[in-house]
């Protein structure tokens, strides 16, 4: 009878210049500088079944990822809320590269049942997804420069028209993207919900091809709009959405939440949710998420919703 081979388990801590890693079988822990030819030498050292488990940083963790994927090492991405929670739960006491490396590694260990692996996206894909992502830096920083300027009635016109317009460079790159990876008829799709434009469809047609989900719930759940439940006998906790996916996707979805209300179902629909006693705000994350559950269904069916766009972002 074969001998099952146990597979090498590794948490990878990663940075701009080195990787952590922890080697869970034989307890020790070793750095590679972050740099393809360190990494594919290290790579090519281990053999067997291996898994990684690697928190995303900025885009320093794509190096790894991508060449263990290649190399047919499984990898998986680890949300950095879900391993802080995490941290609590095993009582972990401190925040350290090697700390946050054996954790890593110990949450794969444990948990692989429960974790889907990476799957690389196109070039095309990534560079629409950064885009995104850059897009929300920009309008933070922009928001944040207005509202300092304005305690001290300094003006910078010209500051603000060069950010719009690279904005406008951003989006129309993010465009001509989504036409390239043949996303087009989609983008149209999530454009045909009240609320939704541009911006929006584009986040949303970007997360739809991340990865294959088997339903609404788990689209939801990877833009972090799921709610977490806190309930023990006659204790009620609050309930809380579990933001594990990327923040920019659900300021989005809330943004487009009052366009919305211009369609009559969306504005009955947030009614209900008054009606139940729920605050402002949270009817209208109520009212995003139903958002994101009709893109999900128009793109999966491959359809369009016929009703009036009003749309804000």
């Amino acid at each position: 009878m074969a001998k099952l081979t146990q597979a090498s388990i590794f948490g990878v801590d990663v940075s701009k210049e080195e990787l952590v890693v922890w080697d869970w079988l034989n307890e020790r822990q070793l750095k590679v500088a972050n740099d393809p030819a360190a990494i594919r030498a290290w790579l090519s050292g281990l053999s067997g079944p291996v898994q990684l488990a690697v928190e995303p940083t900025s885009s320093y963790h794509l190096k790894l990822v991508e060449q263990a994927h290649q190399m047919g090492f499984e990898v998986f991405l680890v949300n950095p809320r879900q391993l802080s929670h995490y941290r609590q739960a095993v009582g972990g006491r401190n925040k350290t590269d090697p700390d946050d490396a054996r954790l890593l590694a110990r949450f794969l260990a444990h948990e692989r049942a429960q974790l889907r692996p990476y799957t690389p996206s196109s070039r095309e894909a990534q560079q629409l997804w950064s885009l995104l992502k850059r897009r929300a830096v920009i309008v933070t920083s922009q928001q944040a420069l207005r509202q300092s300027l304005s305690s001290i009635k300094l003006t910078a016109e010209g500051l603000w028209s060069q950010l719009a317009a690279l904005l406008r460079r951003i989006d129309q790159q993010m465009l001509a993207l989504i036409r390239k990876l043949g996303w087009w008829e989609d983008y149209q799709r999530c454009l045909s919900i009240p609320g939704v434009g541009p911006l929006n469809a584009a986040a949303l047609v970007s997360v739809f091809h991340r990865g294959a989900f088997a339903s609404a719930d788990a689209f939801v759940a990877f833009i972090g709009m799921d709610v977490r439940l806190r309930e023990s006998g006659t204790y009620k906790g609050k309930r809380k959405l579990t933001k594990r996916g990327e923040a920019e996707v659900r300021r989005l979805l809330y943004c487009a939440t009052q366009p919305a209300l211009a369609y009559r179902p969306f504005a009955t629909y947030h009614a209900r949710q008054l009606d139940k006693g729920l605050a402002k705000t949270a009817a209208k994350v109520v009212l995003a998420r139903k958002i994101a559950r009709t893109a999900f269904a128009l793109m999966t069916k491959q359809q369009s919703l016929n009703g009036e766009t009003s749309a804000a972002c």
